[in-house]
Formats: structure tokens, sequence, C-alpha cells
């Protein structure tokens, strides 16, 4: 499958949304405003092309999103006056426009070298999710010393931008220097090149992230499971939430109560008298919601589909 976003205007956007379903593709997500519309999808490589040609028929624009399906989140130690947050909100502007889910985490004692630390829940959130970028300060020793420490025990995937150059051993983390809480706008050219150098670091992960899956993936894929779960439970049509079930690398994130909800999806028919519970972990979040995590192929006792 190919992930993709159109963006263009209301007038006719329906025609684009028929042929992705014509051409066995599928809509992640559709975000309808007065004049303009913006919407993620996926359709078979060899289809591309006619997408692109309907595209142009409807004066629309087409874009990649390499990181459709990915939850990401972005942390910052803290929020004040010296620690300014302009590159944390462009960074995730960028990260959305890949396609990526985001959500946003500011660590409650964050700042300073000892009174720096992660509260359990704090990390419990993080590893809820497929990727997490740290940016950290101007000073090597309390990067060094300090920082890298407080998140070496996390096990996903981590992009680190902070502003010394360091030498970073962990496997799981990839560090980019030149970086930090600055004033600045990130519209110009040195400013817009640093952003970029981050965001190629988290493109970086993702693909290495993908390229792991690929070779143990998930018995369905996700964006099937995230269809059939959209289909069967009708009280998502009242979730004010924003994209009440999320896509992940693995599975999805349902944003609804666990206790009240868990055991339904768990009871999903699927196929051959299979339910979700027969191929997925279905586990609560850290506040309530309901993850469900799908079975490798490797795993003892999985179901592969044929």
């Amino acid at each position: 499958m190919e992930f993709m976003i159109f963006r263009g205007a209301p007038y006719r956007y329906d025609w684009v949304a028929d042929l992705i379903e014509d051409v066995g593709g599928f809509i992640v997500s559709v975000d309808m405003a007065t004049t303009e519309v913006i919407m993620i999808f996926a359709v078979p490589k060899e289809e591309v092309s006619k997408v692109e040609e309907m595209i142009k028929t409807v004066l629309g624009e087409l874009m990649p999103a390499p990181l459709t399906g990915m939850e990401i989140i972005m942390v910052s130690p803290s929020y004040a006056r010296h620690h300014a947050p302009v590159p944390h909100c462009n960074l995730i502007e960028g990260l959305r426009e890949a396609g990526a889910k985001v959500n946003s985490l500011v660590l409650g004692r964050g700042v300073g070298l000892t009174i720096s630390q992660m509260s359990e829940m704090e990390r419990r959130t993080i590893e809820e999710h497929d990727i997490a970028i740290f940016m950290f300060g101007c000073f090597e020793h309390c990067v060094r010393e300090y920082k890298l420490k407080m998140i070496e025990k996390l096990k996903i995937p981590i992009v680190v931008t902070a502003y010394p150059e360091l030498e970073v051993e962990s496997s799981n983390i990839t560090y980019v220097s030149g970086l930090s809480r600055m004033l600045m706008s990130f519209k110009k050219g040195d400013e817009k090149a640093r952003l970029k150098r981050v965001m190629d670091a988290v493109l970086e992960t993702a693909e290495r992230l993908k390229s792991e899956l690929e070779d143990d993936p998930p018995v369905l894929p996700p964006i099937y499971l995230k269809r059939v779960i959209e289909g069967e439970v009708g009280d998502l049509e009242t979730c004010i939430a924003p994209f009440p079930v999320t896509l992940k690398s693995d599975g999805v994130r349902v944003k609804l109560p666990y206790e009240r909800f868990a055991k339904d999806i768990m009871d999903i028919e699927l196929v051959e008298g299979k339910t979700i519970g027969d191929v997925a972990d279905v586990t609560p979040s850290i506040d309530n919601e309901i993850l469900v995590k799908i079975h490798r192929e490797s795993a003892p006792g999985s179901i592969v589909w044929g």
C-alpha cells in the first residue's frame, strides 16, 4: 500500500474518495473545512497513477505521506520563558504534514540538572507510541549526564535533538545536534535546514521500524483492523476525540473507555469465526483508552492469514 495525502477544495472531492474505494484502497482520515479538504488514504502501488489522474481532474494536490500509520510523541522538558516552544510546534507541524498522528507531552520536572526526571506515568505514556522525539537544551554536560540518562531505559525508537555535538551509543536513539529551544522563526534557509535534519532522522527511524515489521509482520494489516472496528462500533460516531481510531505501526488506538468497550471490540468477528481477540492483544492505555496490538506472524500460536 502507498500512503498519500489529498489536499483540495470540497468540490468533487468525493470523486477521489469513490475511486480510492474502487481500486481497493482505504481512507485513513478526512479533515473537511469550509474551503479545503485534507484526506489521508492508502491505495495499492499499481493504482497510484489512476488516483493521480483523478486528482488532476478535480484540481487538487497530491503529496506523499511517509509517516502515516505512525503514532509519534513530541516531548519537551518544560515550557517557560527560557524554554521557547517554537521548534517544538514547528516539528509537530512537519510531522503531521507527513501523515503522522502526533501527541505532545511536557515533562512535569524536566528543567534543570539534578531535578530532571520522568515519572512512571510519563514513561508509560511515551512507550505507548511508535516513536518518541525529545528536545533538550544547549549545555553538553546537562544533556550527556542527565537528560540522556533519563531516557536510556525507554524501549521504543527515539530521536533526540539538542544543540551540542555528541556521540550517542544507544541503538534505539538517533541524536541530531544543532537544534534546541531557540527564539527563531524557523522560516529562513538555515533555520529550515535545522528542522529538515530532524525530520530526516524521524523518517529514517520510521523506515527502520517498517523494515523490522516487514521481517516479522502483523498477522493482518492495521489499516484493515481500523476499518473493521469503525464499521462495527457505532459509538465511535459520538466520540469527540480527533481520530477516534488511530493507526499505529502494529495496531490501533481506540479512543473509547476500556471497561465499557474492550469486550465488544475483542468479540468483533473477522473471518472464519476468528475474532479480534484471537489475533490481537487488547489492553488499556494509561488514560483508559483501548490499545489493540496485532500478533506477529512469528508469535507462538498466531494465525497467519492467507
